[in-house]
């Protein structure tokens, strides 16, 4: 949930908003404890998770609409105080909950119904109406399904019973796979990006950027690109990425010479690529592993390449249409001294935690125990830090203060960790109601055999159409509902069809992803087109137009497995530099100048070009090096008289 301004919350009665405040960092260490010694019983975590999680939500709007009406803060806090109970039952009941042969109690029944609604209400609060409405769907199909169908769509006749018990009462339903992995894993990597972004690592990754990118041409747009990938990394949203990052960035674009539509569309479509980014991705990455029983550390390694050539195609891009524009480099006194920025205070809690997950992950500690050492270690860091300057500086007398202002910037990470778990815990619980429902009544099943059907057997038409669904379910959700409903119905489709599990689920998440950034509802678009103050449908034009080469890189993951560090040294190499070429030719014909502005003659023969480079055979591979080869040849041999016309065109207007 997104901080309220101080003017709405103080109307609220302070002992309100304390209880609040405490009651997220009490929650945010919950699982900071369980992440670091192990989780509780998985009734009992997962009651914690979503009871205090869903009740949270409903206190937050209550302090929120406090000064608009009285009435309906206290319908939230009613609605959230039935959540928590709703919780605490299955904690205390949850050895009676677990025992196969129990029959639910009226207060089970009860408490059941309540919290199906709860979360229904809470996803539509947090995340809109579209992810609650298919859910609403297919619960009635799940009740109802078997009195109001025929035929082979008819699902079993069941009981209400049975209905509460498979939401409710066991580890399936609301307390099933996807509280889970958000108990466990989700929640620790959210709150540790919370306590980075409070102890000033953010100011760090922006630095950093600039010392990396902004001496190249259009500095300023590469620069965001960075930031965007750093930021990405621990934040795991395009939006909470477009609002954090694109308040500073895109201003400062727009200052530097860049259209408004532009600088907006550079920072939606980096922002996006942020969830794809290791060594922290999204939420949907660590559902994947889970899904998938392998090491998160496998699908972070599987997605290195595809993200540097995501944000490569990017770069090469801004690159482009800088050269095209006359937009140079920073000045070189608006850059920050290298030393100053790795040496800077913030500097280490900004990169050490990083640098701790990566080396944990590496040496295939779980995701979890890795997350809650990073999480300590953002705390451990930025104290050394300080004493270290204090001691540099020879103002020891200032470590106290020092320390309390670390004590308070801490408590602002947690309460700000504890919020943001929340909007993830009305999310899983709203999207866990529909993948019950795939599961229970075999609708995921029965949409895999449609899309056979629908397809054949042929792998290129499965994967079009499972592009297309990623991008239609989010246009109005989640990345991570999109992947996660797309996976139940198409995942097994393509595995049936060859393709090895990780790939076809990270082919699924890339597109789930692409979505933030696909007309015509895309969400960080319209976040970047706000910031710019820019019309919406010129801000996706030239998203799509940046990001051109991004919406096949799947496609070669699936044909070109290598990139994804499949296969031997010599293999990988050859088919990340021949996918490199290709991200090289579609960035220039979409901007429309390499090596100098190009008529729609040439744009259409790179694209050509990138066509045979994307094709996956030594022949095509051969044909499509050939024509960029000459085509960079023909450039740059001509590039001396191209000088001379500019020229004459420069002193003819006077220039």
């Amino acid at each position: 949930m997104s901080d309220h301004a101080p003017a709405e919350t103080s109307r609220a009665p302070l002992p309100l908003v304390a209880f609040a405040k405490i009651g997220l960092v009490v929650f945010a260490l919950i699982h900071l404890y369980t992440a670091l010694f192990g989780s509780w019983e998985p009734l009992v975590q997962r009651g914690v998770f979503i009871g205090a999680g869903l009740g949270f939500v409903f206190v937050f709007a209550a302090i929120r609409d406090w000064h608009k009406s009285r009435l309906a803060a206290w319908r939230d806090l009613a609605i959230g105080a039935v959540a928590l109970l709703s919780g605490l039952h299955v904690i205390f009941a949850s050895d009676r909950l677990m025992d196969i042969i129990n029959d639910l109690t009226p207060i089970d029944m009860a408490l059941g119904v309540a919290l199906v609604l709860i979360a229904l209400e809470a996803g539509r609060r947090t995340v809109g109406l579209s992810l609650p409405i298919m859910a609403m769907i297919s619960i009635v199909y799940y009740v109802w399904g078997h009195e109001l169908l025929s035929g082979a769509w008819q699902p079993p006749r069941i009981s209400y019973d049975t209905v509460v018990a498979t939401f409710y009462g066991s580890t399936g339903g609301i307390f099933g796979m996807l509280a889970d992995i958000g108990t466990r894993v989700v929640a620790i990597y959210v709150v540790m990006g919370s306590l980075l972004m409070a102890v000033g690592a953010g100011d760090v990754f922006i630095q950093a950027a600039t010392v990396i990118a902004g001496r190249t041409y259009g500095g300023p747009a590469k620069v965001a690109v960075v930031t965007s990938a750093l930021f990405g990394t621990i934040s795991g949203s395009s939006v909470a990425n477009v609002m954090s990052v694109g308040s500073i960035t895109i201003p400062t674009m727009i200052r530097s010479g860049y259209r408004k539509d532009f600088a907006a569309g550079i920072e939606a479509t980096a922002s996006a690529g942020g969830q794809i980014m290791p060594p922290v991705m999204g939420a949907g990455a660590f559902i994947m592993a889970e899904l998938l029983n392998i090491p998160y550390g496998t699908v972070a390694l599987a997605a290195t390449i595809p993200a540097i050539l995501y944000f490569s195609a990017i770069y090469f891009s801004i690159d482009c249409y800088a050269r095209e524009h006359g937009l140079e480099p920073m000045p070189r006194e608006q850059m920050p001294r290298a030393r100053d920025v790795l040496l800077s205070a913030n500097a280490l809690p900004a990169f050490g935690p990083l640098i701790v997950l990566a080396v944990l992950l590496g040496f295939n500690f779980t995701p979890t125990f890795a997350g809650a050492v990073a999480t300590i270690g953002v705390v451990v860091f930025a104290a050394w830090a300080r004493i270290l300057a204090c001691l540099r500086r020879g103002r020891l007398n200032a470590l106290g203060d020092e320390m309390r202002l670390l004590a308070r910037q801490v408590w602002t990470g947690l309460v700000d960790g504890g919020r943001s778990v929340i909007v993830i815990v009305a999310l899983l619980a709203t999207a866990s109601l529909l993948v019950t429902v795939l599961s229970a009544t075999g609708l995921g099943v029965k949409f895999s055999q449609l899309l056979l059907g629908f397809s054949g057997d042929f792998l290129v038409g499965v994967l079009l159409i499972s592009a297309l669904l990623c991008i239609l379910l989010g246009m109005d959700v989640p990345t991570t509902a999109s992947y996660v409903l797309t996976a139940s119905v198409c995942g097994p489709v393509l595995i049936r069809l060859g393709l090895p599990p990780l790939i076809a689920h990270l082919f699924i998440f890339y597109f789930a992803i692409l979505s933030a950034i696909t007309p015509p509802v895309c969400a960080s678009v319209y976040a970047a087109a706000t910031i710019a103050g820019e019309n919406f449908w010129k801000v996706a034009g030239q998203a799509l137009r940046i990001a051109g080469a991004v919406f096949l890189l799947p496609f070669m993951m699936v044909y070109r497995p290598e990139i994804m560090m499949y296969g031997s040294p010599l293999l990988i190499a050859y088919n990340i530099s021949i996918a490199w070429v290709m991200v090289v030719a579609i960035s220039g014909a979409s901007i429309g100048h390499l090596m100098g502005r190009l008529n729609w003659g040439w744009r259409l023969y790179l694209y050509v070009a990138a066509a045979a480079l994307f094709y996956p055979t030594y022949y095509a591979d051969g044909l499509g090096v050939v024509m960029v080869g000459l085509f960079l040849g023909w450039r740059f041999l001509t590039a001396p008289a191209r000088v001379r016309e500019r020229e004459r065109v420069r002193v003819r207007s006077g220039g």
